[in-house]
């Protein structure tokens, strides 16, 4: 533990690689699973909802993804053989995938879903060992940024239909429905802009459990499979089976890239915070191999692929935290939690518009995050009219699917939403002239001196 003396006070943080006392670690524990909490239950959530599951059926998917969120998280930050970096970095479910997912699933099968994922998974590896340095020559920040709008985009639709009650349900938008979404949105915000530390990190979570217990005091909250549930149990892997629909294994490969790219980006910042350096190639290299052998351990058990989760970097520049054995801690938690159906069950009966409010804000900051990655790129006409097109694709077809209908399912998959964003830009980026084909030079990681910790607040 590290201690700093200012105006007569002693400030206490730990390091990187530091253990904190079993007290503390549990408490640190707790922050950082609230947050790798509430960033890994939307997927199974509105995965579930989409596709009209059965409450036994999402409880499943949210048993699954806790226990997969605590597993991947442990082997990323404690390390297991040659997987993990080794850094406080989590692993969660990757919101770029709900939206792909309610379009392939019900053309190819949930199974069909998974096993695409998995081939998505093994080829990411593969292409990073293989052509690491030009993955950003190919997806150049912009695209990124792009990607990202679109995905807040068709993200903040599904937080305003299940606002409104959810699709499919006879009285959808219902004035109380959007009432109480409303309400859990405002507490949520006043939680995110009043709140510090974990409390601001966290508050969709708190949002939900404030409006939660608004709807059980208003009747509307059904216990029933709650207390159908066992105390313990182990999550069922390949519930639906597994195919691979070749269709579904190219567009799911193009999305998965993508997450590669941001995963390099997440993997410097947390260092950055940590350490106050930039990640190191083999920090790097073991982020990326670790999430391609976890994403394909999560598709066996039914959950989208993984990807580092940023929600605790804010955090850790706050408490002044910055140990990986404290993000271990919150991913036994979570395992433990993973094994609880009772508890799972609980948030499958959580009514559609406490959660559409409680994430509409989370959904709004990713289009906002691509925003500004898209404004602190370089924009020549050159990228803007890829830009013009590829957002214009994506979101216009993800706005009238049914004008791709009379397509084969791989065509209007492959451009609607996410997946053509992602594929118009690649494109063009390659076709265009004007491209600069310079193979970028590897950056060389700052060498750290083992000084003080960046300031509380701090953020790459």
């Amino acid at each position: 533990m590290k201690e700093t003396k200012e105006k007569g006070k002693i400030k206490r943080g730990y390091g990187m690689n530091e253990l904190p006392a079993p007290g503390e670690l549990v408490a640190f524990g707790v922050q950082h699973m609230l947050i790798f909490m509430f960033s890994t239950l939307p997927a199974p959530i509105l995965i579930a909802g989409g596709l009209g599951l059965s409450a036994a059926e999402t409880g499943l998917l949210i048993m699954c993804s806790l226990f997969v969120c605590g597993v991947c998280t442990i082997i990323q930050s404690f390390g297991v053989g040659p997987l993990g970096a080794r850094i406080p970095m989590g692993f969660v479910g990757s919101f770029v995938f709900i939206s792909p997912a309610l379009l392939i699933i019900p053309q190819a099968g949930f199974g069909g879903y998974m096993g695409a994922c998995i081939v998505a998974a093994i080829i990411c590896g593969i292409v990073f060992g293989l052509f690491s340095d030009w993955l950003k020559v190919i997806f150049p920040p912009f695209v990124s940024g792009a990607v990202l709008m679109v995905l807040g985009t068709g993200l903040i639709g599904n937080a305003i239909a299940n606002a409104a009650g959810g699709n499919g349900i006879e009285n959808f938008g219902d004035p109380t429905f959007l009432a109480l979404a409303g309400v859990t949105f405002l507490i949520t915000l006043l939680l995110s802009v009043l709140g510090k530390g974990f409390v601001s990190g966290a508050a969709p979570l708190f949002g939900m459990i404030i409006g939660f217990i608004i709807c059980i005091c208003m009747g509307m909250v059904d216990f029933t499979p709650v207390a159908e549930a066992a105390w313990v149990g182990v999550p069922e892997p390949l519930h639906w089976g597994l195919s691979f629909p070749i269709d579904a294994c190219i567009i799911m490969t193009l999305i998965a890239i993508c997450g590669v790219v941001e995963i390099l980006g997440t993997t410097s910042a947390t260092t950055t915070v940590a350490e106050g350096r930039i990640a190191t190639a083999e920090e790097t290299k073991k982020t990326v191999i670790t999430q391609a052998v976890t994403s394909v351990f999560a598709c066996c058990f039914n959950v989208v692929p993984t990807i580092s989760s940023s929600g605790n970097i804010g955090l850790m520049g706050v408490t002044r935290v910055y140990s990986r054995f404290a993000v271990t801690a919150a991913g036994v938690i979570l395992l433990i939690m993973g094994l609880c159906p009772k508890f799972a069950a609980i948030f499958s009966i959580i009514p559609n518009p406490v959660f559409g409010g409680a994430i509409l804000m989370m959904f709004g900051t990713i289009l906002c995050s691509g925003m500004k990655i898209i404004m602190e790129s370089e924009l020549t006409d050159r990228t803007q009219t890829i830009l013009a097109v590829a957002l214009a694709v994506g979101i216009g077809f993800n706005s009238v699917p049914d004008a791709l209908s009379q397509f084969p399912f791989w065509v209007s998959t492959l451009l609607c939403g996410v997946p053509g964003t992602a594929f118009v830009a690649v494109i063009l980026n390659i076709l265009l002239p004007g491209r600069n084909l310079k193979k970028p030079e590897p950056e060389v990681p700052q060498a750290s001196d083992g000084g003080d910790l960046p300031p509380a607040g701090a953020e790459a």
